[in-house]
């Protein structure tokens, strides 16, 4: 081999580089980039009804790449139990037998007890006295309640769900989002057209447990937490009400300084009563049955908090530039076979298309995987899969503008 000859490697390298960046500053290759994301606003500004693509349009919606960290790579698996937090299952207890375990638990001293049920009015008398009576003596529990909204604008928001006035605390379960969607992020306050502010349940129980912990979680202000799932609810110590109450004093330290979180909870796939859509599904895409417990959606965000291992998130306007990036070296590709070998265009652009996409979606799963890293690159797979289209009418636009106006362009009349 002389000198002058190169391996066919680099030769190789150098060809792809030449595809890839021979069109990379024509302008044509910056005005189509740019018509991809005009053609993205005007599609995603009419308001399509029709029936047969809202169901698409809905599961489209709810899906997330990054669940499969979870259904499928087993995120969360060999994550140690958290000891500072135990579940006692109240099943279907009426409110004398709530009355009852919630002082059993108190007497074994446990930090914070916290109770994942609220009480919308009156049932037997008795019963109503000695439950209010149970939350009146123990000081460190904290009750639910439901946020509910008023107002022309639904702007004022009112406790629902505290017939039982007695609590030192109260703290709103809301999720605020429908029951058929994955529960992937919470709103730790919530602060209403009047300036009010209401606690979440969650941070009200990190509050009371862990205040530096607490303060993190205050920084993050009103806006949506991303809940880091780090746990199944088999990694939970969960008691069953029945056999709580043949704890003796011995079984104290099970309960002493811990985070007692009453709640219903179930092992019955088919029993769905309080459960909740996550990201730990088994079935990350076309899921129908809800995986989680709410209680265990809770205990999740609590260990978040208390371990401050938040879920990082790139801001909007970054997620934004990577999509104008990606669109802009994939359309310069796209241009130069579409120009200089359109034989082979389509061959080309759906192979750069699906391996793209496949690179892309993995690199999105490994950085939420290895990093809590969320990037969020759904913008970025539709404009790859959107260029090629494009390139089609921004030509035709090209052309007339170069008849009309001598438009400058490397697009020309039945090139190809």
């Amino acid at each position: 081999m002389s000198h002058s000859e190169q391996p066919p490697i680099v030769k190789g390298k150098k060809k792809f580089h030449r595809h890839l960046t021979k069109y990379l500053y024509e302008r044509d290759t910056l005005f189509a980039t740019l018509w991809v994301f005009i053609f993205i606003f005007v599609l995603g500004s009419i308001p399509l009804n029709l029936g047969v693509i809202n169901p698409i349009k809905l599961s489209l919606k709810d899906f997330d790449s990054n669940d499969m960290s979870y259904s499928k790579l087993g995120k969360g698996k060999k994550t140690p139990p958290d000891k500072n937090i135990v579940v006692v299952n109240i099943g279907y207890l009426d409110r004398e037998g709530l009355s009852y375990l919630i002082d059993k638990v108190a007497s074994f001293k446990p930090k914070v007890m916290a109770l994942d049920a609220y009480f919308e009015g009156p049932k037997d008398p008795y019963q109503d006295s000695l439950l209010s009576e149970t939350f009146r003596r123990n000081k460190n529990l904290i009750a639910a309640t439901m946020l509910g909204f008023k107002g022309k604008e639904a702007d004022t928001a009112f406790e629902r769900g505290t017939y039982i006035k007695t609590a030192s605390k109260y703290a709103y379960v809301n999720i605020f989002q429908d029951d058929i969607s994955t529960i992937r992020a919470f709103e730790p306050f919530y602060e209403d057209f009047a300036k009010k502010r209401y606690k979440s349940f969650s941070a009200a129980i990190v509050e009371a447990f862990d205040s530096t912990a607490f303060e993190k979680l205050e920084k993050k202000g009103n806006s949506k937490v991303l809940i880091n799932y780090t746990r199944r609810g088999s990694n939970y110590l969960t008691i069953n009400y029945d056999e709580l109450m043949n704890y003796e004093e011995s079984d104290a330290e099970i309960f002493a300084d811990k985070i007692v979180l009453f709640g219903y909870v179930n092992s019955d796939p088919a029993d769905i009563a309080d459960k909740k859509f996550t990201p730990m599904n088994e079935r990350f895409y076309g899921k129908s049955i809800p995986d989680m417990n709410g209680v265990y959606v809770h205990a999740n965000i609590i260990s978040m908090a208390l371990e401050k291992n938040y879920v990082k998130k790139l801001p909007l306007w970054m997620n934004v530039l990577i999509a104008i990036i990606i669109c802009w070296v994939h359309m310069s590709f796209f241009i130069h076979y579409y120009l200089e070998s359109h034989i082979w265009f389509h061959l080309a652009a759906k192979i750069a298309q699906v391996l793209s996409a496949i690179f892309f979606v993995w690199l999105g799963i490994y950085l939420y995987d290895k990093y809590r890293l969320k990037v969020d690159l759904k913008l970025s797979l539709i404009v790859i899969v959107m260029a090629v289209d494009v390139i089609y009418f921004y030509e035709a636009w090209a052309v007339w503008m170069h008849k009309k106006f001598n438009y400058k362009t490397v697009f020309k009349p039945h090139h190809h």
